[in-house]
């Protein structure tokens, strides 16, 4: 119960840090958690802190994933994902480099009436996870105005 005690304490703490949406004060926490809790260790609860933010804090999740995609559970996470959302195109028979493809980014893109597939009997925090992955035509065009 104690090992439940802590992790639970350590992923308050990353949802506290996580919301003041400072990358250095963030960096500096983690790294001195790795060298006393372990890699393994720290990585499980971020990646659990930006779960719990999807459904607690939609801002600081979204900050998260946009500043912070490079640490490595974030990475593992978004890559998770892109493999979920690849495999269950596959499963539904459409075909890569026809059906979609990747952008620039290594984004999925794809058409809406296929993303709104991938999106059927989805969770709210899964669907969170998949906009972070997926790209529509639309929304290429959109970054190209701005």
């Amino acid at each position: 119960m104690q090992d439940l005690e802590l992790f639970h304490f350590h992923l308050e703490r990353a949802i506290y840090i996580l919301n003041f949406k400072d990358q250095k004060l963030a960096e500096c926490w983690v790294t001195q958690l790795h060298s006393s809790m372990g890699l393994q260790y720290t990585e499980s609860f971020l990646t659990a802190a930006v779960l719990e933010l999807s459904l607690t804090n939609l801002d600081t999740f979204h900050w998260v994933l946009d500043n912070l995609s490079g640490w490595k559970p974030y990475a593992n996470l978004l890559a998770e994902v892109t493999r979920f959302v690849l495999k269950k195109l596959i499963q539904k028979g459409f075909i890569p480099s026809q059906d979609f493809s990747f952008d620039a980014e290594g984004k999925i893109l794809l058409h809406e009436s296929t993303k709104a597939i991938v999106m059927e009997n989805t969770s709210e925090s899964d669907r969170l996870l998949i906009e972070k992955v997926v790209v529509t035509p639309a929304q290429v065009l959109s970054l190209a105005t701005k």
